[in-house]
């Protein structure tokens, strides 16, 4: 058991090193509430304070009593790269990109997917489906959506997911999603992704690339109605 949370909380810290020298988190920012965090990773929360302390004892994090953590704004100054200026993007651009790529992603991976890429897609869409919370089923969601391109087996494909899932994973995004998921949106998306892995399993490109496109319409739809409701209050 201490060797399963020592790998979780090694994981954690690489992930978020990772998520800060890339520019997600930017210098002087903070970071999610602990809470968001755990959910994500899948933690215990005292687990992922272990994670963050870890982080804290390098410097790479400071704490403030009744504030939260921040990345330390003298840690990492290669905030301005690629994955820092995609922050910058819209949900407008952020989903008519996905809206581009994802459907000829699924198309490549119906063809091109091994076994294990199937069963990876298949385990990240049955976590998603048991998600207990939002910031759970966010995470799982984006897992899926990251093993559908890998199998794609395209390098620069899988990076841009990535990139994106880095994106997605913004505190405003993270709002934006929330607002949007209610529970008829997360029963469509179950739906929409079942479909999708389906079509992936009969090794149908076209209907893969289909559901996919349904799907990220949905989503497009859901977070833009909800970021217009915000814009007119």
């Amino acid at each position: 058991m201490l060797e399963l949370r020592s790998k979780a909380v090694h994981s954690a810290v690489l992930d978020l090193k990772r998520r800060i020298s890339e520019g997600v988190y930017a210098n002087g920012q903070q970071i999610p509430a602990e809470r968001v965090l755990a959910e994500e990773y899948g933690l215990a929360r005292n687990t992922l304070r272990q994670a963050l302390k870890a982080l804290e004892d390098e410097g790479v994090l400071v704490r403030h009593v009744g504030k939260g953590t921040f990345v330390n704004p003298e840690a990492g100054r290669q905030s301005e790269g690629p994955i820092a200026r995609m922050r910058q993007a819209s949900p407008e651009d952020v989903m008519e990109a996905r809206l581009m790529i994802e459907p000829r992603a699924a198309s490549l991976a119906a063809v091109r997917a091994s076994e294990s890429d199937l069963d990876a897609i298949d385990t990240a869409l049955r976590h998603s489906v048991n998600a207990t919370g939002i910031a759970q089923f966010e995470h799982w969601d984006a897992v899926l959506h990251l093993a559908i391109f890998e199998a794609a087996k395209n390098s620069l494909l899988a990076e841009y997911c990535r990139a994106i899932n880095d994106v997605r994973s913004q505190p405003g995004w993270y709002q934006l999603k929330k607002h949007a998921m209610s529970s008829s949106n997360r029963a469509r998306y179950h739906q929409q992704h079942t479909a999708v892995v389906t079509a992936l399993k009969d090794r149908d490109g076209k209907l893969a690339a289909r559901h996919m496109r349904d799907h990220i319409i949905s989503v497009r739809d859901s977070l833009l109605m909800i970021e217009d409701e915000d814009e007119e209050t």
